[in-house]
């Protein structure tokens, strides 16, 4: 296999490039790269991994030349497979680029804003920001351990912080394909860098900007609009969604159709002091009448609403709790490490006939199996009494109007809540993190391949939605063998996992169910982006078309074409 890839013409020229360990060929140093976190696989002539902003810009060049597909993926955190190839039916060869060495922050107007290049993390842009005072659009969430700061702004990711809205930015540096098939690098970070790609890169990456801000270009750097629009809960439509007009802009919702090379984003400060309150009750539209009634009460919006079902909740104890327990003691930053060293783990185990493939899956489920659940003694027993649970965070400063509020709410009863304290409002976030992976580490114990059985979705259902949870008619609930529900509650934006019985027709289940939430007035996805899972609608569709004519960047996202020039 790799004699007959060195002699592919555009891997000659590569090699000529970059280093050879930067040209993965071979099955087993592929592997990782096109494999989803949860879904989506496919194949690829090459990984290539360049360690420079130019150098990556050559390999495009060199793609172009070569009529090559290019597939960009950063951390390969994704959970709508949108970052590796799909599947082996594309009409020309297919390239992947790993833009994960690519690291670089840049903290300019005094850590108020930032530059970002394609590798650097959320959890290494959180942790730069920490000694002064101030924090990202975005923090981890349940899906995205590890995940790039430009791979969130690509997909107009949500997240669970209330005040900021989808990433969003109108200030980039990105190379385009235009509809005569040359490539261009366009500079719309607002910031005078040079003529030549060359001299643009270097001044970036050196920070010698010639000029200062470049005021002709002033451009949006977040979602400014996003609190006024949570609060007005009676409204019919959601509060954001992928493929929203209002939040595409070049860079921003591009899913893959430009190459990022940098973005320009706001920083926002840190709570001085925050605390965490943990709300339970067994009856959906109890929880739904009080989301309505804070947002319409509290001077102030919280900076974090999550919810969590209790079978998610106990899920996630019991098949991912080695993942909650690694944050707890590495890091967040750490987990990427740990993902790899895994998968070099089980490629081990694969060249030992006698073992099973999922023999490392196994060990970690015994571990998960006899060992305690590191969930403080009240948590643990609030969740068993309730089938939801809602976890509100709060500046300090807003906890007596916070507590007054509840309980007025809940007529003084204050069994349905009560204030975290630190070891408490760890655990409850630890969990809200690792919720995400709670069935694909069940799939992987079981030898239960996701993309053939799982059925997920990342909902955005109206403000002024009565339901919350997606109730399926008898015939599909019969369907389904495990499930767990988690999601930004104030946003009304909601994450489902659907775990099917052997031999279910999960293309039907999944069209049963987008009807029934076309009904409800939903708009999906919400903010995991269309990835392979989802349609775009047709006006997304219209928008990557403008961005990449030629469909040569990660053809068939959102399920449209995969050939040239969009046939």
């Amino acid at each position: 296999m790799s004699t007959m890839m060195l002699k592919i013409p555009i891997i000659e020229e590569l090699k000529y490039l970059l280093k050879s360990n930067q040209i993965l060929i071979t099955e087993a140093s592929k592997a990782p790269y096109l494999r989803g976190f949860r879904i989506g696989k496919g194949e690829a002539i090459a990984v290539v991994i360049p360690d420079t902003l130019f150098e990556l810009w050559k390999v495009l060049e060199v793609c172009v030349k070569h009529d090559v597909i290019m597939i960009l993926q950063a951390s390969n955190t994704g959970v709508t497979g949108g970052s590796t190839p799909d599947s082996n039916n594309y009409d020309r060869d297919v390239l992947v680029i790993s833009t994960r060495t690519l690291k670089g922050l840049q903290l300019i107007q005094e850590a108020n804003q930032v530059i970002a290049f394609p590798g650097t993390t959320l959890t290494e842009l959180e942790n730069a920001l920490k000694p002064y005072g101030r924090e990202p659009h975005s923090v981890i969430g349940s899906s995205c351990i590890g995940a790039s700061v430009i791979g969130g702004v690509c997909n107009n990711s949500g997240g669970s912080l209330i005040h900021r809205g989808p990433a969003y930015t109108e200030k980039s540096l990105f190379a385009q394909i235009d509809g005569n098939g040359t490539l261009q690098l366009v500079n719309h970070l607002g910031i005078t860098l040079g003529t030549t790609p060359e001299e643009i890169f270097q001044n970036l990456e050196n920070k010698n900007y010639l000029t200062g801000q470049d005021e002709a270009w002033e451009g949006r750097i977040w979602a400014e609009n996003y609190r006024e629009n949570l609060r007005d809960t009676m409204s019919s439509t959601p509060t954001r969604y992928n493929g929203n007009p209002e939040y595409l802009h070049e860079s921003a919702g591009c899913s893959g159709k430009l190459a990022v090379f940098a973005v320009r984003l706001p920083t926002f400060e840190a709570a001085k002091e925050s605390t965490t309150y943990i709300i339970g009750s067994n009856d959906e539209s109890q929880l739904i009448h009080l989301r309505k009634f804070l947002l319409e009460h509290l001077s102030e919006l919280p900076s974090q609403a999550e919810y969590i079902h209790k079978n998610a909740f106990k899920f996630t104890q019991r098949y991912a709790k080695h993942m909650y327990k690694a944050i707890d003691i590495l890091g967040a930053e750490k987990i990427p490490n740990l993902f790899a060293f895994k998968s070099r783990i089980d490629n081990f185990f694969k060249h030992i006939p006698i073992l099973p493939n999922n023999t490392v899956d196994r060990f970690i489920q015994l571990f998960n199996r006899i060992t305690p659940s590191w969930v403080e003694p009240r948590l643990q027993k609030f969740h068993q009494k309730f089938q939801h649970l809602l976890m509100i965070k709060i500046d300090m400063e807003q906890n007596d109007e916070l507590q007054n509020l509840l309980s007025k709410f809940f007529s003084g009863n204050t069994e349905h809540f009560f204030q975290c304290n630190k070891l408490e409002e760890k655990n409850a976030f630890l969990i809200r993190f690792a919720v995400g992976g709670c069935v694909i580490y069940y799939c992987e114990s079981k030898k239960i391949d996701p993309n053939e059985r799982l059925v997920s979705f990342d909902v955005a259902f109206r403000r002024n939605d009565a339901q919350w949870l997606i109730k399926l008619p008898d015939k599909l609930k019969d369907q389904i063998i495990m499930e767990s529900c988690c999601g930004h509650f104030f946003c009304f934006v909601s994450h489902q996992d659907y775990l099917l019985k052997e031999g279910v027709d999960a293309h039907l289940f999944k069209k049963e169910v987008l009807a029934y939430l076309e009904e409800r007035g939903a708009k999906y996805p919400a903010e995991h982006n269309v990835g392979h899972l989802y349609h775009a609608s047709p006006t997304y569709e219209k928008h990557l078309k403008k961005l990449d004519p030629t469909n040569s960047f990660n053809p068939g996202i959102g399920k449209t074409s995969k050939s040239k020039y969009w046939r």
